[in-house]
């Protein structure tokens, strides 16, 4: 017996679920494991589009053979299905959009995502897989998303729950239906249960933040009321509420959050019950109010993370300059780093600092080899790693301080600039306007937010276990670590990226060693970069210690030193690129963004860090443009300013060819190849590979059948290994002369064998195609049959013609398996001696199999004693 169900006090949005549930599942009964809101309760007795429910008492829990469960996996919250978790037999399905947790139920069978609303995810399966709703169906599960999301107006809405409700409403959903269960006054019960918390609710500040607690009882039962904390909060102005209301012998904790610093779901969650970091319940016995209130405040203590300090915004590791350099010296440190502020050390204590423009003065004035400790300023004022952001805050404005070293132990620990402060302030002025909100990861983000929710939800329990440790680790060792890169940049997108890289603040292959020892994987270090590969089966990350980076010259490859995570980001080629994530311990999650990456993605920008970065690195370019064409973002105009700036000067005339490869088989690979041509055609970048390929008809109907093929290819599931780039590389350099082609992989520095192969499979995939003009099917073997597959695949994407494709198509698929049943031993057997002759029978067998002569292998025996005299 198939059992559908859900949690204990189901909503609207538990309903809608089970009913759509019910599509993949027809012969199941839709079961409550108790109670229901009193609009669900009013829905069912009232309205005729309501479902057939069962009753839990009229079923026999041991005769469940398969159990589903929709917008719930607390094993707290499903009644009496608890009892028969552990049975032997039982097969679970899960549907749920609530992250993940430790104690939760797990299934053989589990679609968990991110999403306002469980009964988006169902919706959006039944419009893939096309089932069909009827209006009343379709008004129901709009009921489930509106209720959820607030009428789509709740921080916790995405972009899916949009488009799921805009599907509902085509396939007919009554919006009037919708209305009267949705929308509703507050009844005398209801508006004196609001009077009575408004007047209890007190202001604790726990950690800088402002928590409301506000407490009300009653001897009967009231239905619904989250309601009322979004009342409470929009009439208070709370960023967070907590209500606890006694009703009949339960109490009822609501909790609603738009401050990042308290995880609502993770906080009641100690309560036994759940929700999001948004907006949770939960659902007590045996405590009375004060009690719970009491319980409540040590758990926020504990939970909330604590008021910043200098070491949360500093910049760690400081460049710095000994005291015995010159002012000469320090103007150079400063340009290389591009840093305006040095400080001084002296014996390994910190001294004072030395700034840009008394260098710059210094300098002016013929000072060039004196030491900076006669210029440098020791009066500053400075902070312990432990100082109050607020006190930071303080001295930097009240003393116009731009730099603020931070010291322990008379060592300099990190340097805080006006651009930490400023940003420290804009956070904390977010968080007081309450425009910081929990946005769901579809949404983009505010600056500072803790991702560790999203984590969770959308990395595998594997790799997010392994953050956790890596963080725990680092801390172990002394150091800070980071997620950083592509990984984080996605899963801002709201995707995921198991392409993990991890930098760490101190020594990385240090790191990389004791976390291989943690979880027995195999680490492969380079003492040289500081970087480590940590590889366990079929996972592997890669592990970089912080590292700055210089160029001695244009289009020269960097040379590079340790530095902060904020240097670190820095080197980096997009804004888009340039965000981290914590993963130590106390800040688990927190993102890191100074330079703009969050709103890049919003505006779906490509936007360079400074303005040097194509002099200093011009493959950048084409990353530009691969990423451009890959997420669908255009490229800033001032981005393309500078690329056209680098192309002006020449730079790519000395950029190496191997880099350029390497660009372009990423560009092939990732994006549309033929609009990313394009792209390089009209940046004018082609011509740096060679000055006479260009994007022609010709090309552009090649490049579309290389994609084409290459599907076809695929969607066989044929083993061998293509190198797809190189297909198009092919097609890129086909129209030029032979003698060309070849300095145009030159240029590119293609390795020797690849270059042997691409200029080989040209003139052959030409001479194959005249060749296959009404051949036979043994023409077509002996033709195609010893060119390399990619040879074999280049030649089907240039055949115009359909019978030239099909032939192609019939060489990969069934000819080229065809192979004589007989061997040299079947021929030794029949009375042949061993010699040349044994190639000429099998090759004659061969071709009369693919002229389809013969057909089994007696046919074969047949032959050959016909066709060949036994010597």
């Amino acid at each position: 017996m198939d059992v559908i169900t859900t949690h204990l006090n189901a909503d609207f949005d538990a309903l809608a679920s089970m009913l759509a549930a019910k599509k993949y599942y027809p012969e199941a009964l839709l079961v409550f494991p108790g109670s229901q809101e009193k609009t669900v309760r009013d829905f069912l007795s009232t309205a005729q589009i309501a479902p057939e429910i069962t009753k839990i008492k009229d079923v026999d829990l041991q005769k469940i053979t398969r159990l589903v469960f929709v917008d719930v996996k607390n094993p707290e919250r499903v009644g009496r299905f608890c009892e028969i978790l552990d049975r032997k037999g039982l097969t679970i399905h899960i549907y749920d959009h609530h992250p993940l947790s430790g104690d939760d139920i797990r299934g053989q069978k589990e679609i968990i995502e991110t999403a306002g609303a469980t009964t988006t995810i169902f919706t959006e399966m039944l419009r893939k897989d096309k089932l069909p709703l009827t209006p009343a169906e379709a008004t129901v599960l709009m009921l489930g998303i509106y209720e959820e999301t607030g009428s789509l107006i709740f921080p916790s809405t995405t972009e899916r729950d949009l488009n799921a409700a805009a599907y509902l409403l085509r396939k007919g959903a009554n919006l009037n239906i919708v209305s009267s269960f949705i929308t509703k006054d507050l009844n005398p019960e209801e508006i004196d249960l609001l009077n009575e918390l408004v007047h209890s609710a007190k202001d604790y500040i726990i950690h800088d933040t402002r928590i409301k607690i506000a407490k009300a009882s009653r001897d009967n039962y009231i239905g619904d009321i989250a309601f009322m904390a979004h009342k409470i909060r929009d009439m208070e102005d709370a960023d967070v509420i907590f209500l606890i209301v006694a009703m009949e012998d339960r109490l009822q904790i609501i909790a609603r959050s738009h401050m990042p610093e308290v995880d609502a779901s993770e906080i009641l969650r100690v309560f036994g019950g759940g929700g999001h970091p948004q907006a949770a319940s939960a659902s007590i016995r045996n405590m009375t109010l004060e009690e719970t209130e009491k319980e409540l405040l040590e758990v926020l203590k504990n939970k909330i993370h604590p008021t910043r300090t200098a070491k949360d915004i500093m910049t760690s590791p400081v460049k710095t300059i000994t005291w015995g350099s010159t002012v000469s010296t320090a103007e150079k440190t400063m340009t290389r780093y591009e840093v305006n502020v040095l400080p001084v050390i002296k014996q390994s204590s910190y001294y004072g600092l030395i700034s840009r423009e008394v260098v710059e003065k210094a300098l002016f004035h013929g000072f060039g080899k004196s030491r900076v400790t006669e210029f440098c300023t020791t009066d500053v004022s400075t902070v312990k790693p432990s100082t109050p952001v607020s006190v930071v805050e303080t001295l930097m404005i009240e003393q116009n301080q731009r730099f603020m070293p931070v010291i322990e132990n008379s060592h300099i620990v990190g340097a805080i600039t006006r651009t930490d402060l400023l940003r420290s302030l804009y956070e904390s002025l977010l968080r007081k306007d309450r425009i910081l909100t929990y946005e769901r990861l579809t949404e983009k983000p505010s600056i500072g937010k803790n991702l560790s929710s999203v984590m969770k939800s959308k990395f595998p329990p594997e790799i997010f276990s392994l953050l956790k440790l890596s963080g725990e680790v680092a801390d172990s060792l002394g150091f800070s670590s980071y997620i950083v890169g592509g990984s984080v940049r996605d899963l801002l997108r709201g995707e995921a990226n198991f392409d993990i890289d991890i930098v760490i603040e101190g020594d990385g292959i240090a790191f990389a060693q004791v976390l291989g020892k943690n979880i027995d994987a195999k680490v492969t270090s380079h003492k040289r970069f500081g970087t480590a590969v940590v590889k366990r089966d079929s996972f592997k990350f890669d592990v970089a210690t912080s590292r700055t980076e210089y160029y001695e010259s244009p289009a020269a490859l960097p040379t590079v030193e340790m530095s902060s995570i904020k240097k670190d980001l820095y080197r980096r080629d997009f804004t888009i690129n340039t965000m981290a994530i914590r993963l130590d311990p106390d800040k688990f999650g927190q993102l890191l963004d100074y330079f703009g990456g969050q709103r890049d993605i919003k505006e779906k920008a490509i936007r360079i860090l400074h303005n040097l970065s194509f002099i200093e690195d011009p493959t950048r370019a084409f990353r530009a443009i691969r990423f451009s064409e890959r997420f669908g973002y255009k490229v800033s105009k001032h981005t393309m300013n500078l690329i056209k700036t680098a192309v002006r000067i020449n730079l790519f005339d000395k950029l190496s060819g191997a880099r350029m490869y390497d660009e372009l088989n990423l560009l092939f690979i990732e994006t549309e190849p033929i609009k990313a041509l394009k792209r390089l055609e009209e940046m004018d970048l082609l011509k740096f590979i060679h000055p006479n390929i260009s994007v022609t008809e010709n090309l552009r109907d090649t490049f579309e059948a290389i994609q084409e093929t290459f599907a076809w290819f695929k969607l066989l599931f044929f083993e061998e290994d293509v190198n797809k780039s190189h297909l198009f590389l092919m097609a890129m350099i086909e129209d030029l002369a032979p003698q060309e082609r070849n300095k145009a992989l030159k240029r590119l520095h293609v390795p020797p064998n690849a270059t042997r192969e691409i200029l080989a499979g040209i003139e052959d995939s030409r001479n194959a195609i005249a060749k296959l003009q009404n051949a036979s099917q043994k023409e077509i073997y002996h033709t195609l049959c010893h060119l390399n597959i990619q040879t074999v695949l280049f030649t089907m994407a240039k055949a115009r013609q359909k019978e030239l494709k099909k032939a192609v198509s019939l060489h990969l698929t069934k000819l080229r398996n065809i192979k004589p049943d007989l061997t040299g031993k079947d021929l030794k057997s029949m009375g042949y001696p061993p010699g040349p002759v044994y190639k000429v029978i099998l090759s004659a067998i061969l071709d009369a199999r693919l002229e389809r002569k013969i057909k089994s292998r007696d046919e074969e025996i047949e032959f050959v004693r016909d066709k060949f005299e036994i010597q």
